[in-house]
């Protein structure tokens, strides 16, 4: 469900924001639509270097892993993970409790089942700033970093326009950034952290459904578009 972001924003936008410099800066631009089911980097500050905006691989993968990033992605999709499993014992549980990390956008998107037909919204902040969604980590042999959003139960303002899915990422109120990055905080507070709902208020717009067509991007495809009644 959760396989495109928005990153509209400049690199110094970004950094002036989430007070972090981008550690390969040549490598970033910003781009109407990032679809993670081709492999692709996104921007994330990290545990072990909140003061850096590293470039992650967009699909955790084990830290020891050695093959294709698209064959794991086939056979197990990590683009997303539910929050409520990370204490699971799972092979990324020690991602949420050692390597978690905040992934900046201007927005995301979600859908709507209405009368046989899907609609798409782009969801972004009401005040026009960068979001901060919640994400795990792993960095591989090879120094390359992978990374997956979280997803939670749905905040107040998106129930209505999406019915496909009951989980939508977990947005990072600003006050919390720094505690969910800090190692010591207990888990009990990490998970309250999670929980919806957040401070954060979203404009919600429908969109055209070009959406949907894997790699089109141009600049006005998150203009608000008016679906007529049916």
């Amino acid at each position: 469900m959760y396989f495109k972001i928005s990153n509209t924003a400049k690199m110094r936008e970004i950094e002036r924001d989430v007070n972090a410099l981008f550690k390969y800066p040549n490598l970033y631009s910003p781009q109407v639509v990032i679809s993670g089911l081709t492999e692709v980097s996104i921007p994330i500050i990290t545990m072990n270097e909140p003061e850096v905006i590293n470039l992650a691989i967009w699909g955790l993968l084990p830290s020891n892993f050695n093959d294709d990033w698209g064959l794991f992605q086939k056979l197990t999709n990590t683009l997303t993970l539910p929050a409520h499993k990370l204490e699971s014992d799972i092979w990324y549980h020690d991602s949420f409790m050692n390597r978690r990390c905040i992934i900046p956008v201007t927005g995301f998107f979600t859908s709507v089942l209405k009368n046989g037909e899907i609609y798409p919204y782009h969801i972004s902040s009401k005040k026009g700033e960068i979001l901060y969604l919640a994400g795990i980590y792993t960095i591989l042999n090879d120094g390359f970093i992978t990374c997956s959003l979280l997803t939670g139960p749905l905040e107040k303002e998106v129930v209505n326009f999406q019915n496909l899915v009951d989980y939508m990422p977990v947005i990072i109120d600003r006050d919390d950034k720094y505690e969910w990055f800090f190692s010591d905080t207990t888990i009990e507070r990490t998970k309250e952290i999670l929980r919806p709902p957040h401070k954060t208020d979203l404009e919600i717009r429908p969109i055209a459904k070009n959406l949907f067509n894997q790699g089109i991007s141009y600049d006005s495809m998150l203009m608000p578009y008016e679906y007529p009644e049916s």
